[in-house]
């Protein structure tokens, strides 16, 4: 393709990929199709990110047939692991169907992509299965340095914009500001001019290439400063102990940050492997330290982490930690050996950065499918531990289950509800009906007795003389409300209540307002045509001195409101006022 082919086919997806995420965005606003199909929506959505980018970063850069093979690839990975995604966990713990992918499903994709693009570019460039490493380490960091210049241009285009429309107020044209608030306009100009951007920063792979080695550079000179503290870090250890270490509750963690600090100035470091004879001496020394250093820094990250595990067993997290346990371990080893070896410095990390890499890639797509989702794992291993009789039913995280594990949680508590033999059985299957009958988190906590149509009725006193409530509101289900913690509690729990019953809308149907006591949330109702109690808001004042007892005094009229209401794109605003002076 010439250059001026290669950017008007830039150009037109980026304007396509707005257009596209314009649309899936006001569908999800509509809560229209496919907005309402969560196994829909969200592989349209990553494939919508994602995909387009992919083709701009290949136009130019792989040969046509290799594009169109990884493009369908990348096209199919995105939209599978999206479905999964929601698929897995449909609900995320809540009561709202999810059509979104999880953060995490978003950024391994993104890791993924990047890696697996620079892996498939770099051989198409040397036609060959395994690129060299110089072609290896040229790719990747051009790329990188691209979406980082692009994200930066984006940013001050933006800020451009904004300054543009600031100006434009100063002398009273709304114009510029109402355009850049419009999504129709916001969003394809802001993927067009992303798009853009990764053009030019291709067409000046010069301008790219000084722009990385400043940087690495740079940023080698500070694998002296990391190497220091981590040996100094380890030679303090002993004299310590490992005790404060565990103690933190954090340790695996900052050892595998620090793990990767290294890893990544090692590698600034070394570059692509023709600079050894300018790397300062101080910069080697350095490296070959820190390459050693690696081993007993992931040692130490996956005996916390086991600690952990024993004690308490699988969880998402730890499967995360232990995947990059392994990954930093296979970074650790190859280094070593490299640091040990007689000949050119550390040569042999460029062989441990390549297979890694593909390392790397099977264990996201591990974590991300059936294979190895942390989910699965971490309750086949807490529900062995219970029904083992190594964990009691009473410190079981039945909340787990039920909100934090997708539908394994669900499937293993449906099992478990049923549960008729083995230590704690009885227990166990209560403690599973129990759970699953929780909407929310909310009904998780210590346990209260539930409302039912009997203790309604009994803790609700009508302040209306000879006036009863009807029964279709008292046998109503309240807990299947959206948001029950809304509702006084006399509907869910096993609390008291004053209820009022008043024509508030004039249609000869009396509203029940109902007043939690002594206080609380206080709340009104209208009854539909189909028989139905709909919760209308709640009531601003009711706690107010005095007004609890004039309510039982009957001292009570229904009255226009002292201000108006405003309506506005349907919507009703209205002053809800504070409490009267008491002398008023």
């Amino acid at each position: 393709m010439t250059l001026q082919s290669t950017a008007l086919a830039r150009v037109t997806i980026g304007l396509m990929q707005g257009i596209a995420l314009y649309l899936l965005q006001q569908a999800f606003e509509a809560k229209t199709w496919p907005a309402t199909d969560g196994l829909i929506f969200a592989p349209l959505l990553v494939v919508a990110i994602f995909v387009p980018t992919v083709v701009v970063a290949g136009l130019g850069n792989m040969r046509p047939h290799t594009l169109a093979g990884w493009t369908a690839v990348a096209t199919v990975v995105c939209a599978g692991l999206a479905i999964y995604n929601i698929f897995r966990d449909p609900t995320g713990g809540s009561a709202i169907q999810r059509v979104a992918p999880t953060p995490v499903l978003w950024l391994c994709l993104a890791a993924g992509l990047f890696i697996t693009h620079s892996l498939i570019a770099s051989s198409d460039a040397d036609r060959k299965l395994i690129a060299s490493y110089s072609r290896y380490f040229d790719m990747s960091w051009k790329q990188g340095v691209q979406l980082a210049l692009a994200a930066c241009f984006v940013a001050l285009f933006w800020a451009m914009l904004w300054l543009g429309a600031e100006l434009f107020r100063l002398i009273k044209i709304e114009l510029l500001a109402d355009l850049i608030r419009r999504r129709w306009f916001w969003i394809p100009m802001t993927t067009l001019a992303f798009t853009y951007a990764l053009h030019i920063t291709d067409m000046r792979a010069g301008l790219v290439r000084g722009t990385r080695t400043l940087t690495l550079s740079l940023l080698s000179w500070l694998l002296p400063v990391m190497t220091l503290i981590t040996i100094a870090f380890l030679l303090a250890l002993p004299f310590t102990g490992l005790q404060a270490l565990w103690s933190t509750r954090r340790a695996t963690a900052i050892l595998l940050a620090a793990a990767a600090a290294l890893i990544f100035l090692i590698n600034d470091a070394y570059q692509g492997g023709d600079v050894q004879e300018t790397v300062a001496r101080i910069v080697r020394y350095s490296g070959t330290v820190a390459a050693l250093a690696l081993i007993p820094v992931v040692v130490l990250a996956a005996y916390g982490l086991a600690l952990r595990v024993g004690q308490y067993g699988w969880t998402p997290d730890r499967i995360i930690a232990l995947a990059c346990v392994a990954v930093a371990g296979c970074y650790a080893l190859g280094y070593a050996l490299a640091a040990v070896r007689r000949g050119t410095w550390l040569k042999s990390i460029e062989l441990t950065n390549v297979a890694t890499a593909y390392i790397i890639l099977a264990v996201l797509l591990a974590l991300l499918t059936p294979i190895a989702d942390p989910a699965r794992l971490s309750v086949a291993d807490q529900v062995a531990r219970l029904e083992s009789g190594n964990l009691s039913p009473d410190q079981f995280d039945f909340v787990f289950l039920r909100f934090l594990s997708g539908r394994y949680g669900e499937q293993a508590l449906e099992r478990l509800k049923t549960k008729q033999d083995g230590p704690n059985a009885g227990r166990i299957s209560q403690k599973a009906n129990e759970a699953l009958d929780w909407r929310t988190r909310a009904h998780a906590g210590p346990r209260v007795a539930r409302a039912t149509p009997q203790t309604r009725t009994a803790n609700i006193t009508v302040l209306n003389s000879g006036a009863a409530l009807p029964d279709s509101f008292v046998q109503q289900n309240w807990e299947s409300m959206l948001r029950p913690y809304l509702l006084p509690r006399c509907l869910t729990a096993d609390a008291k209540c004053e209820a009022v019953l008043a024509d508030l809308d004039s249609d000869g149907t009396p509203e029940i307002l109902l007043f939690t006591t002594p206080t609380g949330v206080s709340a009104a109702f209208h009854s539909t045509a189909d028989g139905r109690w709909v919760f209308l808001g709640a009531i601003a004042n009711a706690n107010c001195a005095g007004v609890r007892d004039a309510l039982k005094a009957g001292r009570f009229e229904t009255v226009t409101p002292l201000l108006k209401e405003i309506e506005a794109n349907g919507q009703r605003l209205r002053v809800d006022g504070e409490c009267a002076p008491p002398n008023r």
